[in-house]
């Protein structure tokens, strides 16, 4: 009896490696396609254990300034420092922010660093997210991906 063919057997071999592990959510933005929605501004608050919300009218009472992606894409780009010292006051600052994948603490000497703003922006996907830019706008690493909530002290 012949053994198959190598064609055949790479065939086989490339069906097996296609198939799906099961139902995955995509979790690559391909920076390439259009917006697939549009972005939702809304954030739970929380400052000294009392919640709330920020939304759009929130969002639009700050400036929010020109700004690109590594892609050159254009974003919605909002300082945090100017986010929170107008809706909370001159001297609070953000210790945590949450997304999709947890929470990451923030620390005073991030946050208080002349070198870096903390921003956060609208994505193609109608979320947002927290990171980094330096003083000449390059943004660093996303931080936060599809934040939902801020907690922020005095």
């Amino acid at each position: 009896m012949r053994s198959p063919s190598l064609p055949f057997a790479c065939l086989l071999l490339a069906a097996a490696c296609s198939k799906s592990s099961g139902n995955k959510e995509r979790t690559h933005e391909d920076r390439n396609e259009p917006a697939i929605a549009a972005p939702v501004l809304a954030l739970k608050i929380s400052v000294a254990g009392t919640t709330s919300e920020w939304n759009a009218d929130s969002f639009a009472a700050v400036p929010h300034h020109a700004s690109a992606n590594n892609a050159g894409e254009a974003r919605d780009t909002w300082s945090l420092r100017d986010l929170v010292h107008k809706h909370v006051g001159p001297t609070a600052r953000v210790v945590s922010v949450t997304g999709k994948d947890g929470t990451k603490p923030l620390d005073a000497a991030a946050w208080n660093d002349a070198k870096q703003t903390p921003i956060i922006h609208t994505t193609r996907r109608g979320t947002l997210k927290f990171r980094f830019e330096d003083e000449g706008g390059k943004w660093g690493p996303s931080l936060v991906n599809d934040v939902s909530a801020l907690e922020i002290v005095q």
